[in-house]
């Protein structure tokens, strides 16, 4: 019997599996920059000496400290993105931006617990500035890094190199997210329950400086330093469009805005909630840092096994039909966390486990379609304009939202995370109901589209 030939994707898919530890560094840094930065600054600012803020002034500035990420990701992100694809070295386009982010990086993010020891306001102001430049550093490196996989894997093969890196950098925010309790195991868990989360940040330092050792070590980059550089497709150097400039119909205009409002407080819901989590479990609900952690763990555990079958209900289903699904169960969860301080008595942490499963895999669920449909929406020719409409719907509302939720809580308390969450949910379902447009295309369109989130995916 004849072998059947085995087709050349023009890839290795360890080597890729390899190069994907740069996004998964990324991954660590940020899971345990959002879990435990909150906790750090609602001591800080409750402790300021001579100095007393109100409840709703701290969680308003810790909301507004934990949207700098997406000021400067606003920013920097594209020039940076675009700065390395004339980038020339012995380890290719990104890689002298990942070589220096990590380091740089690595750095700065063992100093914010240490900053924090310092008393007083040279104790928040030593804090902020090294938040600050860490924000900025990670932001310079974030677009070349996410830019590798295209960078190794032909265009044809981009959708199963996506997955590749997706799956790898799971691993890795399953494992920053454990962290405490993998430190746990070395008997450091009563440290990090008590405030010691230096320990958890030096954790998450290692593994990013180790995963540069593989990237450096065990990854075959290509040397272009004799390459000429070639400017961008023409395509791409277009003037941005106006909503009125666009040529769509007037439903599809109604569509188009209606699903930018659906986007924006679909965002604000996952941003508010992501950035309060950890506060809301420990000041509200008693639970320790490490078991708090866990629970955003297993919720990224969900979110993985969910994602696949998210995206085979969107070509089945329906993207819409999958959305609102995907929004009723968020509605479910959001109602049933609000009770369960009330309700739950000694089996609460048990059902934040469950319902923190549930919900990140409702969102998958959502996030996987909304792009698909707004791209839809305006067609193939403006596929570039939309995506820029979908991040600045996202973006604004990551940049908005925690810092509303937190001005919220201070007022009252953590359990309003919510509520707000509730409302904006709500107006997301029914704005999803009267989305008229971006569901039904010709298979040349699916590819199109396929192509189109790949290269928004990597910008």
């Amino acid at each position: 019997m004849l072998k059947k030939e085995k087709k050349d994707r023009g890839y290795k898919t360890s080597q890729l599996v390899l190069a994907s530890f740069a996004f998964g560094s990324i991954m660590v840094l940020w899971t345990i920059y959002n879990s435990y930065v909150p906790l750090i600054l609602d001591q800080k600012l409750n402790h300021l000496g001579s100095i007393t803020l109100g409840s709703a002034t701290i969680a308003t500035l810790i909301g507004f400290i934990m949207a700098i990420d997406n000021f400067f990701g606003l920013i920097f992100q594209p020039i940076f993105g675009k700065k390395s694809d004339g980038t020339r070295s012995r380890f290719g386009k990104r890689m002298p931006y990942v070589i220096t982010g990590i380091l740089i990086c690595s750095a700065l993010f063992v100093l914010i617990p240490l900053m924090a020891r310092i008393d007083g306001i040279a104790g928040i102001a030593a804090m902020m500035a090294v938040i600050i430049c860490f924000n900025f550093v990670m932001s310079t490196w974030r677009a070349p890094c996410v830019a590798i996989m295209p960078d190794m894997v032909p265009a044809e093969y981009q959708s199963d190199g996506n997955a590749v890196v997706n799956m790898t950098s799971a691993v890795f925010t399953v494992i920053a997210s454990a962290s405490a309790g993998i430190l746990g195991l070395f008997g450091l868990g009563s440290k990090i329950d008590g405030g010691e989360y230096s320990l958890v940040f030096i954790f998450g330092a290692c593994l990013a400086l180790l995963s540069l050792v593989v990237l450096l070590t065990c990854v075959k980059w290509k040397d272009n330093r004799e390459e000429k550089f070639e400017c961008e497709n023409k395509a791409q150097e277009k003037k941005r469009e106006s909503i009125r400039s666009l040529g769509l119909t007037e439903d599809e205009k109604r569509s188009m805005i209606i699903m930018m409002i659906a986007l924006f407080c679909i965002s604000g819901t996952s941003d508010g909630v992501g950035t309060y989590f950890t506060l809301y479990a420990t000041k509200l609900l008693g639970m320790s840092a490490t078991t708090a952690t866990m629970i955003k763990t297993v919720g990224t555990l969900g979110a993985v096994l969910v994602a696949v079958p998210a995206g085979v209900l969107g070509r089945k289903l329906g993207r819409r039909k999958t959305i609102l699904t995907g929004l009723s169960i968020v509605i479910g969860m959001h109602i049933l966390m609000y009770a369960l301080p009330y309700t739950a008595g000694s089996h609460i942490v048990a059902w934040m486990y469950l319902c923190y499963f549930i919900y990140a895999g409702a969102f998958i669920m959502i996030n996987i379609n909304t792009l698909p449909i707004m791209l839809s929406i305006g067609g193939e020719e403006r596929y570039g304009a939309f995506t820029g409409y979908y991040y600045f719907a996202t973006f604004t509302a990551a940049v908005i939202c925690p810092v509303v939720i937190g001005f919220i809580v201070g007022k009252t308390n953590y359990n309003m995370i919510h509520i707000f969450a509730l409302c904006l949910i709500i107006v997301a379902f029914f704005c999803m109901r009267k989305v008229r447009h971006g569901e039904h295309l010709s298979e040349q369109e699916e590819k199109a589209m396929e192509a189109a989130i790949q290269a928004a995916e990597n910008a």
